[in-house]
């Protein structure tokens, strides 16, 4: 017998209506922190492709001279442009004539099509969450970048920007294995100074949750302090003694995207989503409204300029109709090496 109370009887199912909750409580979609970060600050994308110069070696060196010695008289080139192509993503919407139909009815409790619009655009966010955790090679190269190949040293990608690493030192994060596989306040600190200058300093730390633990485990003898911040902006809270955890002034964010063991020191300043809208259609955001129990009901998660929508395209031979969400532009790093990440992270040094 199964748990939970007994199905009514015939004299209760012929005179009594059942009830539907007037929303949805999602079950599958999980914390996408990185993509709303990304999607809250976006640039705009301008030109058939993007070109940022990057300095990558000093010119003539300077001389001490005295009286009649000769001066240097020659040029040396310093310059050279990172080229950067838009990328596309395409999220379709799709529903059944009769089904729309039928939902038009008095006995309506949620309207099906702007359901189905609120589930998609979340969607949407999510598997544009994973793209940017990737590394552009997906759908045969179509795919955006993403951290893997754009927080790199040249392991997972050679080139960046159409030029090589190996050439261009400047084009190379610091990638640094864990000692011992275990996260310590030292390397932390070393990771901040191999991409630091003076105030050109990163603003931007995100990890995985369980990552996020071990560096927990770090602070808590130190950080006995409490902090308050509005629950609204708790997204990345502890609340064990203190309200969120912080390093060197930053908060330390997670995401469930973010590869397990992985601890990214980011300068968001040369790290951004260079946005593309479609040519036709409106803006259209992932903000939960008849959604329950998933990160978009959280402002953060749902920027209102992320996707455009194409409207729907109805079939031609059947009783159908379909559009999409399209998101349009890149993830564009012009100074990876102002970038870090300590990977291999299993435990607490």
């Amino acid at each position: 017998m199964a748990a939970g109370g007994i199905a009514p009887g015939v004299n209760v199912t012929t005179t009594t209506n059942q009830y539907l909750a007037p929303f949805m409580v999602d079950q599958v979609l999980r914390d996408n922190y990185f993509f709303g970060k990304m999607m809250q600050k976006t640039k705009k994308w301008d030109g058939a492709q993007m070109l940022f110069p990057i300095k990558y070696q000093k010119g003539v060196a300077s001389v001490a001279f005295n009286g009649y010695d000769l001066l240097p008289i020659t040029q040396q080139p310093v310059a050279v442009n990172m080229t950067f192509y838009a990328s596309f993503i395409a999220t379709n919407v799709s529903l059944a004539g009769s089904d729309l139909s039928i939902n038009e009815t008095p006995m309506q409790t949620l309207k099906l099509m702007a359901l189905t619009m609120e589930q998609r655009s979340q969607d949407a966010s999510d598997d544009v969450g994973n793209f940017l955790q990737g590394d552009g090679t997906s759908f045969g190269g179509k795919a955006p970048n993403g951290l893997a190949n754009t927080i790199d040293n040249g392991t997972v990608a050679s080139t960046y920007g159409g030029l090589t690493r190996a050439t261009y030192s400047g084009l190379n994060a610091t990638v640094t294995a864990s000692t011992n596989n275990a996260i310590s306040l030292v390397q932390v600190r070393t990771l901040w100074n191999n991409i630091s200058d003076g105030p050109v300093i990163p603003d931007f730390i995100v990890t995985d949750y369980t990552t996020w633990g071990y560096f927990e485990q770090l602070q808590t003898p130190f950080q006995r302090n409490n902090q308050d911040f509005r629950p609204s902006e708790r997204t990345v809270a502890a609340v064990s003694g203190y309200s969120e955890q912080r390093w060197d002034g930053m908060i330390i964010s997670r995401d469930k995207k973010i590869t397990t063991g992985y601890f990214y020191m980011l300068n968001l300043n040369f790290l951004n989503w260079y946005g593309l809208k479609w040519w036709e259609g409106e803006r259209i955001s992932p903000k939960a409204k008849d959604m329950k129990g998933n990160v978009y009901e959280d402002k953060m998660y749902a920027p209102g300029d992320a996707f455009t929508w194409t409207g729907m395209i109805r079939a031609y031979n059947q009783g159908t109709v379909n559009g999409f969400m399209i998101l349009g532009g890149q993830l564009i790093c012009t100074a990876p090496f102002r970038q870090g990440v300590l990977t291999g992270i299993t435990s607490a040094a």
